[in-house]
């Protein structure tokens, strides 16, 4: 399996998605959660999605993602997922 190109983003859906994260860093930040929370457990959804997207394979994801295999193993790893 092969990575899926990255799909092109087009300016109103930029907009759309501006919009959400400002609104979700509004109910942070009315919560009091600290930006290094709000950051570490985006970054793991993030990378959790991309792993999922690519059925698991974490090189596959890890190359949509533009990173090495070992730093998402390395991230997921310390976030308490154990990667395969």
């Amino acid at each position: 399996m092969t990575p899926e190109p990255t799909p092109v983003v087009r300016a109103g859906e930029l907009r759309e998605l501006g919009d959400a994260l400002t609104r979700l860093a509004d109910a942070l930040l009315a919560r009091g959660v600290p930006l290094q929370d709000a950051m570490d457990a985006f970054e793991l959804r993030f990378l959790k999605a991309a792993v999922h997207r690519h059925g698991g394979n974490l090189s596959h994801a890890a190359t949509e993602l533009g990173i090495h295999r070992n730093t998402l193993r390395s991230k997921l790893q310390r976030n308490g997922r154990r990667p395969r």
